[in-house]
């Protein structure tokens, strides 16, 4: 399932394709309208799916654990919901600090590197 950063990414894929088929500007910029407003409509229905689910969270298990009160389950889920959304933010830092200390390899050294034995004994 794509998230929103993917289907942005959809979105910039899809609109470089269309430019590259030469597609009159006025279509290319009705589309990207079109598909803009397509992502900002996921990105607050899946908002409100989200706080939907936090909500129905919280009522049932209130429900299903009746000595624990209403109040302390609230707070067991935001406190959940506010850790899971900094893990998430650390693991994003993290996987761009990788990826920005990674070396360059070009493929001729990659190649050339992978041989065990040089050319002139073959």
């Amino acid at each position: 399932m794509l998230g929103l950063k993917n289907l942005a990414a959809v979105k910039d894929k899809v609109l470089e394709k269309l430019a590259a088929a030469s597609v009159p500007s006025e279509s290319l910029e009705s589309a990207k309208q079109f598909l803009e407003g397509v992502i900002k409509d996921f990105a607050g229905a899946a908002q409100g799916m989200t706080k939907d689910a936090l909500h129905r969270i919280k009522t049932h298990l209130a429900a299903i654990l009746p000595s624990v009160s209403p109040a302390v389950t609230g707070k067991i889920v935001d406190d959940a919901e506010k850790e899971a959304i900094n893990g998430e933010e650390e693991d994003d830092r993290k996987s761009k600090e990788r990826s920005a200390k990674l070396p360059y390899v070009s493929p001729t050294s990659s190649f050339l590197g992978s041989l065990t034995k040089p050319f002139s004994r073959l």
